[in-house]
């Protein structure tokens, strides 16, 4: 079961559904056999504050830990650096995906879509780390060919190159 913690929408203020957030915690969590937190939901899942690369390797190392699952941790656009980096981790392996960041805002869709990916990988055969990398590189494609919308933020673009 691929988990994607939507604890928090772009938008929305942190603690809007806490009890929603505790039973996601307590109840779901420990189903997921791969969990896809952004920035925001791997510090409430982890109880860590991410400020840079190593607190997000820990905040990864530690939902596994409460979960079991593999993690790919977003770092996204949040973390300071070039490169949009995100931690996977499933207990044996831990490696940093990086792709260089394409402008520095967060576009709507690439969470559901990362894990909308890694699951579709999975499905294939893929080893969860193999989903990871896969997952990341059409997430990386999608922001790159964003499209603009009359929301706040610009979304995904899924349907490949344009």
């Amino acid at each position: 079961m691929v988990l994607d913690p939507v604890l928090i929408c772009k938008g929305q203020e942190p603690g809007h559904a806490l009890d929603t957030d505790q039973a996601l915690k307590a109840q779901i969590l420990p189903l997921a056999t791969f969990v896809t937190p952004n920035h925001f939901e791997a510090e409430s899942l982890s109880g860590l504050e991410i400020t840079d690369l190593e607190s997000l390797k820990a905040a990864a190392v530690r939902i596994h830990e409460l979960s079991g699952a593999a993690v790919l941790a977003k770092g996204g656009v949040r973390l300071a650096g070039p490169d949009a980096v995100d931690v996977y981790y499933d207990g044996d392996t831990l490696e940093v995906l990086s792709a260089p960041k394409v402008g520095d805002v967060a576009v709507s869709g690439a969470g559901c879509s990362l894990a909308a990916a890694v699951t579709a990988e999975l499905a294939k055969g893929a080893t969860p780390l193999e989903a990871a990398r896969t997952a990341k590189a059409f997430v990386t494609a999608g922001i790159r060919n964003r499209v603009a919308s009359g929301a706040p933020f610009d979304a995904l673009w899924q349907g490949g190159p344009r």
